[in-house]
């Protein structure tokens, strides 16, 4: 939660007026019995041990000191429990991570227990009185009473306190059932304490004492160990899904969707190193969007070795202060948290994984080990759709000029159809091209120069694609473009750009027919032709047809070097 300045200075004069005045009505006004020393000491030492357990409920940890406290109470008086709540409020800076500062959880805190001892304690001496003066039934009455006077209060005092901060608060009635049942079932405990510690002095501690915190360690390993497990069944599930992904982008993406729900973090980034130094960012989630430009990150271009990225292990970095370390890096202001982890394959650093979050601390060692393990599933999962692309890539591409080739063509006209007749395309335009004179050039200076020269040009053609465009091989000097949404006219105006730019560049090749084989320098024309559905034809197969048509009749025979235009009428605008 986001603590503003005003709010700051509001708790603080709240404590200076509330928490000194209910320490003088306590002291004046409640009585007090002599102190044992030794044995508070003992309460301390429990207190402190039991305060390091704690159940996490939403917002709000619920601990179970409170039957050290309500025996310290009932054998020592209500200044002893403020004291002792004192100092719990101070322990809990240490022990509980919180985003909100330590100085106003204390002063929140040590309003909240001062508030709730007088209350409480007030009650049990109304319907009870002095330990020495009641009788066990009157004594459990009046422990009953306490016990829910000062877990009721307590939890009204945090409503109150989250309202006031304008904090959701859906979730409080299941804390304040799960604190009020917990404070009942650990009043047995405090009584009993209670009267042994007066029959047995200090060795008490050995009858509820230490069984208590043996009890408390086994229960806490115990969610710890559920906690873990868990969250490594939601580790797999993540697992298997990556793996149903067979395109590099995807895993990218349900990767990163998929980590939200086992690491609470705001924006992720996966960031490629390249050569062991070059820094490129490949994907990333910034709140719900995660498309253009990361505007919460920016990374240097290359990494070094002091600039605070671990390649071997994953750190975590919990507040402003600490995130300074990552030199080099920029994060967004409101950033309080940052976990960097290196993506391995085959024990080498390949990228990494950085998560941010606007609260601080909110990372701990189990999101450590979670990331960890769902890093070594994210680098096989992108290693197994980087060599499904390279398969499927194989498949459809031009092993010499590495463009689409005609088997692909085929289906991607097939998809362009569906798209037309659906109503996503208004028009398809078909620009095919033909090299002039292509045979001539294989058998003067070989087909290796051949090779040499479709490479070059289809490299030419590239520098024209643009979006949503599927340029591809047709077959031997042939070569088809596919312009969806795009009129003749613009097809018209592109494809004599092509055939200008064609005619202006040199293009140098090793005469392979040639004994020294120096490099030369040739010229090429080409000719061109252009068709448009529907106004061309009705279906992708007609329109090549007429492309290949409107190629020949108005490029090749029509003297080559033009741009033929497919008519009904075969008439041929140059």
């Amino acid at each position: 939660m986001k603590i503003t300045a005003q709010q700051q200075r509001s708790i603080f004069i709240l404590w200076l007026l509330v928490v000194p005045l209910m320490f003088y009505i306590a002291l004046n006004y409640f009585p007090a019995e002599s102190y044992d020393y030794v044995n508070m000491a003992i309460y301390l030492a429990i207190l402190i041990a039991t305060l390091k357990t704690s159940i996490p409920l939403d917002r709000v940890s619920l601990t179970l000191e409170r039957w050290v406290i309500f025996s310290l109470f009932f054998q020592y008086g209500v200044v002893a429990e403020m004291i002792f709540m004192q100092i719990a409020s101070f322990v809990l800076l240490f022990i509980m991570k919180s985003p909100t500062p330590k100085a106003f959880r204390f002063a929140f805190n040590s309003i909240n227990f001062a508030v709730v001892s007088i209350i409480s304690g007030a009650i049990f001496y109304i319907f009870g009185g002095p330990l020495s003066e009641m009788s066990l039934s009157s004594f459990l009455l009046a422990g009953f009473l306490y016990a829910s006077a000062y877990s009721l209060i307590n939890s009204s005092l945090i409503y109150l306190f989250f309202k006031w901060l304008k904090t959701d608060t859906s979730g409080m009635k299941k804390v304040i059932v799960w604190d009020y049942v917990s404070s009942i079932l650990l009043l047995p405990f405090a009584i009993t304490f209670c009267l042994l510690m007066q029959q047995f002095g200090s060795k008490a501690f050995l009858l509820i004492g230490v069984p208590f915190l043996l009890v408390l360690l086994v229960a806490s390993n115990y969610m710890n160990s559920n906690k873990m497990s868990q969250l490594l069944a939601s580790s797999t599930v993540i697992g298997h899904q990556l793996a149903d992904n067979l395109l590099v982008e995807n895993v990218h993406l349900t990767f990163i969707d998929k980590i939200k729900g086992v690491i609470p973090y705001d924006s992720a980034y996966i960031v490629d190193l390249r050569m062991g130094e070059n820094l490129v960012l490949l994907s990333f989630k910034e709140g719900e969007f995660r498309s253009g430009v990361a505007n919460r990150f920016s990374l240097p271009p290359k990494r070094s070795e002091s600039d605070g990225l671990e390649v071997n292990s994953t750190r975590l970095f919990l507040n402003r202060k600490s995130i300074d370390a990552l030199k080099a890096y920029t994060f967004d202001p409101s950033v309080e948290s940052v976990m960097t982890a290196p993506i391995k394959r085959n024990e080498k650093t390949e990228g990494f994984l950085i998560l941010t979050s606007h609260q601080r601390y909110a990372f701990d060692d189990v999101h450590v080990k979670i990331v960890d393990l769902l890093t070594g599933y994210f680098a096989t999962a992108v290693e197994k759709a980087r060599y499904y692309e390279k398969t499927v890539e194989k498949s459809v591409t031009c092993g010499l000029t590495g463009l689409y080739n005609y088997r692909y063509l085929e289906s991607k006209l097939d998809e362009e159809m569906i798209r037309y007749h659906t109503g996503e395309i208004s028009t398809l335009s078909a620009i095919m091209l033909d090299i002039d004179h292509f045979k001539s050039i294989n058998d003067t200076y070989g087909h290796q120069s051949g090779n040499d020269l479709l490479r070059a040009y289809a490299d030419l053609l590239r520098s024209f694609r643009v979006e949503d465009m599927t340029l591809a091989r047709y077959g031997g000097e042939e070569f088809v473009m596919l312009l969806p949404n795009c009129e003749k006219e613009d097809a018209i105006e592109i494809a004599e750009m092509i055939r200008k730019e064609v005619e202006q560049t040199k293009f140098k090749i090793i005469p392979d027919l040639s004994e020294d084989r120096e490099p030369i320098i040739i010229d090429i024309t080409i000719s061109v032709g252009v068709a448009t559905m529907p106004i061309d034809a009705k279906d992708g197969k007609e329109l090549l047809r007429n492309a290949d048509r409107a190629l020949y009749i108005g490029g090749k025979q029509a003297g080559r070097n033009k741009v033929g235009i497919y008519e009904e009428d075969d008439k041929v605008t140059i």
